[in-house]
């Protein structure tokens, strides 16, 4: 896993697999997208299994177990959404006064 890029709003990370690899079961602390540039694998949450391709990408909720299982060797990017504490607190207060 390579970190391409981070700062106060989002981060960006380069990963790779070969095929047969299987990322065990784990979450983010915040929403993750992933973009994939080649290969397959399998993107596993909630129940769902996703088939990742090339040029194929996937919003993946912030705290939701997933898992990955990789076909063909892969490799794609990571965009974690960085949302600081008084962004979302802010965010939320904004919500609650537009309802």
């Amino acid at each position: 896993m390579e970190e391409l890029l981070r700062n106060v709003q989002y981060k960006v990370v380069k990963v790779e697999f070969s095929a047969g690899t299987h990322m065990p079961r784990h979450f983010a602390n915040s929403k993750a997208f992933v973009i994939v540039e080649s290969g397959e694998a399998l993107l596993i949450y909630k129940g769902d299994t996703y088939e990742l391709g090339p040029a194929s990408s996937e919003a993946i909720p912030a705290h939701e177990p997933h898992l990955l299982k990789v076909i063909s060797d892969f490799k794609a990017f990571i965009i974690l959404a960085m949302m600081p504490r008084f962004i979302m607190s802010w965010n939320n207060d904004l919500i609650k006064k537009n309802k």
